[in-house]
């Protein structure tokens, strides 16, 4: 049994010697090139928004086209509105679900933002609800008018 065994442990050592090192530096490269390309496709990046003693804070992370994390809107003197964003980027825009708790209800709410020059500007437009969350009448008439701009900033 042991002479098998040997047997075959030789041969498969024997195996891995003989292949073309030329072929395994190729496979190296190609899985190091594949995963620089995944790694850059994958961003965490915070913004924030202070304005008349009002604060937005987001955490946003992207992976490919799927975007996610958290945003946390306080207004001054009123609930805050703290939730979840899950969503899809295509090109310059974001377009996601933010689920989030403001006096004590559950809501969904579609949030759109265009990233441009290390911001995140909020796109606005008519709204109508449906099965219980409130999405934009019509994407294509959605207005980036920057009258709400998230700054890049470190994230906590």
């Amino acid at each position: 049994m042991k002479k098998y065994f040997l047997m075959a442990t030789c041969a498969t050592l024997l195996a891995a010697c003989s292949g073309d090192a030329g072929t395994k530096q190729v496979a190296d490269s190609t899985i190091t090139a594949e995963t620089a390309v995944v790694a850059a496709a994958e961003s965490s990046t915070c913004y924030v928004r202070y304005q008349n003693q009002d604060s937005t804070y987001l955490d946003l992370h992207i992976k490919g086209d799927q975007a996610s994390g958290t945003l946390n809107i306080i207004p001054r003197e009123k609930d805050r509105n703290i939730g979840t964003i899950t969503g899809l980027v295509k090109g310059d825009t974001i377009l996601l679900d933010y689920t989030f708790q403001s006096e004590g209800i559950s809501s969904v709410r579609q949030v759109a933002y265009l990233q441009k020059d290390g911001k995140l500007i909020e796109g606005f437009a008519d709204v109508q609800e449906q099965n219980g969350k409130t999405n934009f009448k019509s994407l294509s008439d959605l207005k980036f008018d920057g009258s709400v701009v998230l700054e890049q900033s470190a994230c906590k």
